[in-house]
This record gives C-alpha cells, sequence and structure tokens, in this order.
C-alpha cells in the first residue's frame, strides 16, 4: 500500500507533520473543547505528545497527515488508522481558530479523493458521536452515510451513543 505523501486541496495541504508544527499542534490540542470531540487525544496535551503524534505518525497502525492552510501552517490532523483485515478507519481533529470554515470536509474529501483508486481503500469507516453533529455533517459531506447505530467503548466515550459511518470507492 503506497499512500500519498502529500494531498493539495483548494485551500488546503496535508502532509507529513514535522517538528516546527509542534507549538500549533501543543496550542490547538490542549484546548479542553477538543476532550468532548475527540476519543483518544490526550489532555492535556503537552510537547511530549505533539513529538510522538509527529514519530509515530506513520507506522504499521496508522498513516497520519498534518492539515495545513496554503501558508503551510498546521490547523489539524487527518488520518487513517490501519488493522489487519479491516477497512482503513479515518480520524481527525481541527483546532478551534479553524471551526465552521469547511477544511475538515475539503481535507477529508482531498484525502479520499487520493486513496479512491487503492484496493485496500475501497471502504473506509468512521466512527463519531451521535452527539457530534458538525463531525457528522463533515462526513456526510464527504460521501459517508450511517451504518451501524452503537455505543463508545473507549474510556472517555465510554456507553455514549455512537454512529459507525462508512464511504464507498464504487
Amino acid at each position: 500500500m503506497s499512500l500519498p505523501t502529500t494531498i493539495t486541496t483548494e485551500r488546503l495541504v496535508l502532509r507529513a507533520p514535522v517538528a516546527a508544527d509542534c507549538a500549533d499542534i501543543v496550542a490547538m490540542a490542549n484546548n479542553p473543547k477538543m476532550l468532548a470531540t475527540t476519543a483518544t487525544l490526550p489532555h492535556p496535551f503537552g510537547d511530549s505528545d505533539a513529538h510522538k503524534l509527529i514519530t509515530e505518525a506513520h507506522n504499521a497502525s496508522q498513516h497520519c497527515y498534518a492539515i495545513t492552510g496554503v501558508d503551510d501552517r498546521f490547523m489539524g490532523v487527518m488520518l487513517f488508522k490501519l488493522a489487519p483485515g479491516k477497512a482503513p478507519e479515518v480520524g481527525y481533529w481541527l483546532g478551534e481558530p479553524h471551526w465552521g470554515q469547511g477544511y475538515a470536509a475539503e481535507a477529508l474529501t482531498g484525502l479520499l479523493a487520493a486513496v479512491r483508486s487503492l484496493p485496500s481503500f475501497a471502504v473506509v469507516t468512521a466512527r463519531v458521536l451521535q452527539a457530534n453533529a458538525a463531525s457528522v455533517r463533515v462526513l456526510e459531506k464527504a460521501g459517508f452515510s450511517i451504518v451501524e447505530h452503537t455505543f463508545g467503548v473507549v474510556e472517555r466515550h465510554r456507553g455514549k451513543p455512537l454512529f459507525v459511518m462508512q464511504w464507498s470507492a464504487r
């Protein structure tokens, strides 16, 4: 499987996170509002967490992109969680200064367009809290549909209603 190293959309560039992103990663990820919508983002989020995000960006279990503006300034993260025998699962977060401007949907649409022809990405899944209407809209704009109603099992979201959503390259 060979994922693109850089993906460009009209307003964004998705690329590997780098050390120069650390201060912006910490500033955006350390926002208490991120706790409500992200399942695994540490809080508080410090420099060591940012360095871990960067060093573990690409490995057997995930492929992570930094979402940046055309000015190359870090805005958030878009990633694929990869597990043998399972469809890739997309996850993302965007710093609060960039909420409500269509960036997450644009980044996700660009990412899916870039992997559309890769056989192991014929189906992509996502999990989203049912109460996170903005993220549900992002996924729907990118072509995902709800395939399952379930409940969170990760500690922060344990027992909360979730949607499992799915996108297909077909």
